[in-house]
């Protein structure tokens, strides 16, 4: 065990042990007779993960009908086949169908932007086709096609990409190179459907280390470039390329405790805007860096297994948007940030109901847990948010603008507090049935305070509550 030191009560331990002996590996000594197979040619699986969405008021205003119900039926299965040692397959496919059960068709933001519900329809993605070449040529693995890539954390990348990667593994030590993007070929077989097709080049070097027992390092690059023609880029508001490096360590040296670490450089260029009163401006520079430092600690001697959670993340601001840098961190564009804590339901961990990316913002949450049945447990998240350098915007599922009242109450950086429960059943009547259960309020700060007159008049508020409600059905 890392950090512990031999004592002469350990020297006493030792000759208390019980001795024992490896068993033999060749027969003629005794050893069991190697089994026929040795290699899985085929293997498939399927299961659902259906989904329930509501979400209140994300424009943070009451008066706004902007409230959605999504209904979302989905089967997957994925067949795996292996033909000789040397070469893997893999087919994944996913039905969906998104059923608006409440939606509005349009609505107009704080911005005066025109947000339209997108088109709903039926789903039959194909989120996984590639194969895999190793043993033959090890230490080195090929995969080419369409694969999901996931972190630890979903921090980095959670979603298929269109890929060539080649990796690499000498002894602890491992390190994969991929280029592709998310949809190069489309994917979606459904009639009447159709992937639009990325125009985003990814690139990702990942390299691990988990020659310490319970412990993982790693480094990593993640470079996005828009290859966008002139005419498809009128959709979006810069050319980008964003280069991301970084480092993080993951680990649980105990039963009890577990922690993780990450920290991120953006690097790259922020081209000209395309449109607006700063079209045609100076490409400017990314300089920005993030950090997500945590714990959690399980109290497994007591009764319910209650279980603490610390956590606190930074993404950088822009405090000087004239200047040749831009100073604002943003993540891949590739992550969902979900994963779980100590329960055993992943969850948006930056807050169900703000669901931000860690971008200008400073994040403190702090958890608690607990396991009431052997088949389920709870948590509760506290989430407070403060914006690192002064912004009206976020890149949140809030479209509420803020510091719009700047000039009659002076701008804040108090972006507002989250409580969210997460509840999640699993093995529910004793069948592979499981249920998440994950519920946010948003309550927001003085950032997003509101003038609901004129400024020769005006009547100050506090904006309303956010509400998101997500359930999540396992087979």
């Amino acid at each position: 065990m890392a950090g512990h030191r031999w004592s002469d009560s350990d020297d006493d331990l030792a000759r208390r042990m019980a001795q024992f002996q490896l068993p033999p590996t060749i027969p003629e000594r005794g050893a069991p007779p190697r089994p026929a197979v040795t290699r899985l040619t085929y293997q498939y699986a399927w299961g659902s993960e259906s989904d329930i969405v509501y979400r209140r008021n994300p424009d943070l205003h009451y008066l706004v009908r902007d409230d959605s119900l999504l209904v979302k039926p989905q089967l997957n299965g994925i067949i795996v086949f292996r033909p000789w040692d040397w070469l893997e397959t893999v087919l994944e496919g996913i039905i969906e169908w998104e059923i608006p059960a409440h939606e509005e068709s349009k609505i107009i933001l704080q911005s005066g932007d025109v947000q339209y519900a997108p088109p709903r329809r039926l789903s039959l993605l194909v989120d996984q086709a590639f194969v895999r070449v190793h043993q033959i040529i090890s230490p080195f693995e090929i995969s080419v096609g369409r694969k999901n890539y996931e972190d630890e954390r979903h921090w980095l990348y959670d979603s298929s990409l269109d890929i060539a990667s080649v990796a690499v593994k000498v002894g602890p030590f491992r390190v994969e190179a991929t280029a592709g993007r998310e949809v190069y070929v489309d994917g979606d077989v459904a009639p009447n459907q159709r992937q639009p097709k990325d125009a985003i080049d990814t690139y990702i070097v990942y390299a691990d280390y988990r020659g310490i027992e319970d412990h993982r390092f790693a480094v990593y690059t993640i470079i996005r470039d828009d290859t966008l023609t002139e005419k498809q880029r009128k959709l979006l508001e810069r050319k980008t390329r964003r280069e991301l490096y970084g480092v993080r360590a993951l680990g649980r040296p105990t039963d009890a405790f577990n922690y993780w670490f990450e920290f991120a450089q953006m690097l790259g260029k922020d081209g000209p805007s395309l449109e607006g009163p700063t079209r045609g401006g100076p490409t400017k520079r990314f300089l920005a860096h993030a950090y997500d430092v945590g714990a959690t600690y399980r109290f497994n001697t007591l009764p319910l297994l209650p279980s603490i959670t610390v956590g606190y993340a930074v993404g950088s601001g822009d405090k000087s948007p004239n200047d040749r840098n831009n100073n604002e961190f943003r993540q891949s564009g590739l992550q969902t940030n979900e994963t779980r804590f100590a329960g055993v339901s992943k969850f948006k961990i930056y807050g169900e109901a703000l669901d931000p990316e860690l971008s200008n913002l400073k994040i403190f949450t702090a958890s608690v847990g607990c396991r009431p049945f052997s088949t389920a447990f709870v948590e509760f998240v506290y989430h407070r948010y403060r914006l690192d350098e002064f912004d009206t915007s976020l890149n949140s599922a809030v479209t509420a603008e803020m510091n719009r009242v700047e000039r009659l109450r002076g701008r804040s950086k108090d972006v507002g507090t989250e409580y969210d429960v997460v509840i999640g059943f699993r093995r529910i009547l004793g069948l592979r049935l499981g249920l998440d259960v994950r519920a946010g309020w948003f309550d927001p700060g003085t950032a997003f305070l509101r003038n609901e007159r004129n400024n020769r008049a005006p009547i100050i508020r506090r904006a309303d509550q956010a509400m998101s409600v997500i359930a999540k059905f396992w087979w």
